[in-house]
């Protein structure tokens, strides 16, 4: 079991530029081996999420789900509607997801890049997750959105999935997420849900990620 101090997690740095960091960490959720925290962001009513755990698949098993835009339905909390919009290469390419919201509010939608990095050494890979605005896609990609009516798009979304190879074929999976939803949700509401998020996400990745499919990606 991946062991962290139990109510409070500090992070000294930022894990790379452009993400934006809590600098103190809240134990909201520890099951089924996933710990979830929540965390104060600067400037922001809303918290970020992050979820920490094991998963029983090797790293390339991992960046094959993640690489595998369509079948986020199956395994990401609440996305619906997953298009990839545009692969300018293995370690950059655009999403667009929807987020089931639950009645009466609207879905959300973003328009996500994802660029990947990896530590030579340690084969740390980290997927940095942050939101584009439909100005600024490639052409390609803005020629790949689909027509969403009725949703409302969130802006300043950052994140990451964090891979860490582990003995015996392993990997720990760190995913963290901040986000407005915009639509005037107020943050006392948004905060008290978004524990949810990653600790299904996590439990539903590791069932997923066993699939046969994602046996032979190896570029990792």
């Amino acid at each position: 079991m991946l062991k962290i101090k139990p109510f409070f997690l500090f992070l000294g740095m930022v894990l790379f530029a452009g993400t934006i960091a809590a600098t103190e960490w809240e134990l909201a959720k520890d099951a089924d081996n996933i710990q979830v925290y929540t965390g104060k962001i600067s400037g922001s009513d809303y918290k970020a999420f992050r979820g920490v755990g094991v998963v029983d698949a090797e790293l390339n098993q991992l960046m094959a789900v993640l690489d595998d835009t369509p079948n986020f339905v199956h395994w990401m909390y609440n996305c619906k509607s997953p298009v990839l919009l545009y692969k300018a290469s293995l370690l950059d390419r655009y999403q667009y997801l929807q987020n089931d919201f639950p009645w009466p509010a609207k879905d959300r939608d973003m328009i996500l890049r994802n660029e990947i990095s990896q530590d030579p050494q340690t084969r740390v890979t980290t997927v940095k997750l942050s939101s584009v605005p439909l100005a600024e896609l490639p052409k390609t990609a803005q020629a790949a959105m689909p027509k969403a009516d009725g949703v409302v798009r969130m802006e300043g979304v950052q994140g990451f999935f964090e891979l860490s190879p582990l003995a015996n074929g392993q990997t720990k999976v760190i995913f963290q997420l901040h986000l407005n939803p915009g639509g005037g949700l107020p943050a006392s509401l948004v905060n008290t849900q978004i524990v949810d998020n990653p600790f299904e996400t996590l439990k539903a990745l590791r069932k997923h990620v066993t699939k046969p499919q994602y046996a032979n990606f190896n570029p990792f």
